[in-house]
């Protein structure tokens, strides 16, 4: 059975990687057209950041196929040995942490690459050996504390519940996904960026007259200091009922004139009118369900090939192993709808403000954010979550 699970993830790989060539091919077809969208220099600058992102998609999903192995053929077996007695809620829990941790010591080497090399040679990166390293650490121990926590009652369902585990597992889990959108903004961001209200009392001004015209109440305006990290822009609002806060990025102020930044608010406002985010909520908790469902009737014979024993422990893990296998046949689904929902909140922003100021201020974020204005139509149609920069800004004009 252990091999069927290595020509599955062998076909996702090349799947990927197909992809990612096919993007690659058709920047290096266009690059040297006329541009469009972005002056000449802009989108060429972006194209060639667009090849690097693409040829580092590659790598990653090589480098990821190569983790697979090290565990299906080593990396249990030692763990196994190590912890030897994991049928308890505490042993299966320390088994999982285990795997989880030493996964993300693994993929470190790549992300200090991303980090320090690649973003910094595209520009983005502001970050510090030491800021990455505090960063690193306090991801470590959330995922210590909170995942242990999560992984323990998952445990408990496996062990207590029967046969009918996996639905209160699955009712569980999607509880607690709501409780992270619901503390996010006020809890879990500040552990890593400050979060102070906008000081500029104009735009503060105008924004919250830009959400009351539309029914939204926050808990105010604030500014996240992104610029010590990263120099992409980007704006969001976040929590659910009396928590959500409009949270600008430092970087979005700097770059973008107060008319763009309430364009780019009435977007996100058109997200909140369309109900948006409770729909991408409903499309991830089926999402769960399926997963779960799916994991849970697993053969006993595919979770004995790692050498594991069926006590919950091998199906969570089978489940981190190929999770995102099972993400990539829902992916072109959930694409298809988030990209007709920018495609509606832009309209909305541009009613709500103008036109051109909300084609200006796309304009600049894929300046600044090094977009490529246009995409292979597969490559798009499977992975973009929001529609080209030239796309949306053709709708905007006609």
């Amino acid at each position: 059975m252990i091999f069927t699970l290595i020509f599955i993830y062998i076909t996702y790989t090349i799947y990927k990687i197909y992809l990612s060539t096919l993007e690659i091919n058709f920047i290096k077809e266009n690059i040297n057209k006329n541009p469009v969208v972005l002056n000449e220099y802009d989108y060429k600058r972006a194209g060639n950041t667009a090849i690097i992102n693409q040829k580092f998609s590659i790598i990653e999903s090589i480098y990821s196929f190569v983790l697979i192995m090290f565990w299906l053929f080593v990396g249990l077996n030692i763990l196994n040995i190590f912890i030897k007695d994991h049928s308890s809620i505490l042993g299966g829990t320390l088994y999982i942490l285990s795997f989880l941790i030493i996964s993300s010591l693994l993929t470190l080497p790549l992300e200090i690459y991303r980090t320090f090399v690649k973003d910094k040679k595209l520009g983005f990166s502001k970050t510090t050996p030491m800021l990455f390293a505090k960063d690193n650490i306090k991801s470590l121990l959330l995922l210590i504390v909170f995942g242990g926590l999560f992984i323990a009652m998952i445990l408990w369902c496996f062990k207590t519940l029967g046969s009918s585990w996996w639905i209160w597992a699955f009712v569980a889990s999607f509880v607690i996904l709501l409780i992270i959108q619901l503390i996010y903004p006020t809890l879990i961001a500040p552990i890593f960026n400050k979060i102070k209200p906008l000081q500029d009392e104009n735009l503060s001004s105008s924004i919250n007259s830009l959400l009351q015209s539309c029914g939204f109440k926050s808990k105010g305006v604030f500014v996240l200091d992104a610029s010590k990290r990263d120099a992409r822009l980007n704006a969001y609002f976040g929590g659910l009922g009396s928590t959500k806060r409009v949270v600008l990025f430092d970087t979005l102020i700097a770059k973008l004139s107060k008319e763009e930044i309430l364009a780019v608010l009435g977007h996100e406002l058109g997200h909140f009118k369309h109900k948006d985010i409770l729909k991408m909520l409903t499309i991830s908790c089926f999402m769960i369900f399926v997963m779960f469902f799916v994991f849970s009737h697993i053969p006993n014979s595919i979770i004995n090939s790692l050498g594991i024993v069926d006590d919950g422990v091998g199906i969570i893990i089978v489940f981190l192993l190929f999770s995102p296998v099972l993400s990539a046949i829902f992916e072109p689904i959930i694409s298809k709808l988030s990209r007709n929902n920018e495609f509606n909140a832009d309209e909305f922003g541009a009613n709500m403000k103008s036109k051109n100021d909300m084609i200006n201020a796309l304009k600049k974020l894929g300046s600044e954010n090094k977009a490529f204005p246009i995409s292979h139509k597969l490559y798009s149609a499977i992975y973009h979550s929001h529609p080209t920069l030239y796309e949306r800004i053709s709708r905007l004009e006609s």
